[in-house]
């Protein structure tokens, strides 16, 4: 299938509930896949305009990765699966040609006034301001990668970064993200961004992907402070604490499975 090169937004909404990803959206391990940032962000999108209330707020979205995403017409269904006045739990569902693609939980909480009791571990990070270019595209393909600006931060290194990202295509086309969506177009990048090997050299992609925030993200850059740890059996584990340019925002958790590809062989 040809994806949209020319539309300003990663995806055009069909109806209600089915959107067809552009060449913003495509992968970057295989040409005919769509990224999992653009599509974690549209499926957010669906999440919190699901029975909106203003009294609610999203403290956590865990999203489950059941194969790989085809780029083609994708339609997503939200559910409640437990009502509340101060906490549910919603369920959206990806499916791409009959199949069920993604499932994502997210928890919906009440807002609360606690500004008295505000207390913050989560380390700081310096601004874009005081990083400097990097082109993602030097290491990674595909339309999704192409569609970023990004800076890191000094210091980094393989397994550990800090860098700056924000996008050039909206979300929808003719439609405005939410500040939560907007942030989450963005996360998934961090298993990219502070590589241990080369993805030509070795597959790491991701299985899930967790999103735990501690208050509404403003517009603008999103920073990534990430950490990539591998253990000996083929199991990875990409940690990262999310910035905006006023602080921490929450913390993204990907877990790996790390393999040689099929027709390679571990060096040495």
């Amino acid at each position: 299938m040809s994806l949209d090169p020319h539309s300003d937004a990663y995806y055009r909404r069909i109806d209600e509930n089915t959107f067809m990803p552009t060449l913003h959206a495509q992968g970057a391990w295989q040409d005919a896949e769509q990224h999992m940032a653009p599509i974690s962000a549209l499926m957010t999108y669906m999440l919190e305009a699901h029975e909106p209330r203003d009294d609610m707020q999203i403290g956590r979205i865990t999203w489950e990765i059941l194969g790989m995403i085809p780029a083609a017409e994708s339609h997503i269904e939200v559910v409640t699966l437990r009502p509340g006045r101060t906490i549910e739990l919603l369920e959206a569902t990806l499916t791409i040609g009959g199949r069920v693609i993604i499932r994502a939980r997210a928890w919906r909480l009440s807002v609360q006034d606690t500004t008295a009791r505000i207390g913050n571990e989560l380390p700081a990070m310096d601004g874009p301001q005081n990083a400097a270019p990097m082109d993602p595209t030097k290491e990674w393909p595909g339309g999704y990668i192409a569609s970023l600006e990004m800076r890191q931060l000094p210091g980094g290194r393989d397994g550990r970064r800090s860098v700056w990202i924000r996008t050039r295509p909206t979300l929808v086309e003719g439609e405005r993200a939410t500040p939560v969506a907007a942030l989450v177009t963005r996360v998934d990048t961090a298993n990219g961004v502070a590589t241990r090997f080369r993805p030509t050299e070795l597959m790491f992609p991701n299985v899930e992907l967790s999103l735990h925030l501690i208050r509404t993200p403003r517009p603008g850059w999103v920073g990534l402070d990430t950490a990539v740890t591998f253990g000996p059996t083929g199991l990875g584990l990409t940690s990262t604490t999310v910035h905006d340019e006023d602080g921490p925002v929450g913390k993204v958790e990907q877990c790996l499975t790390v393999r040689e590809f099929p027709d390679q062989k571990p060096a040495g």
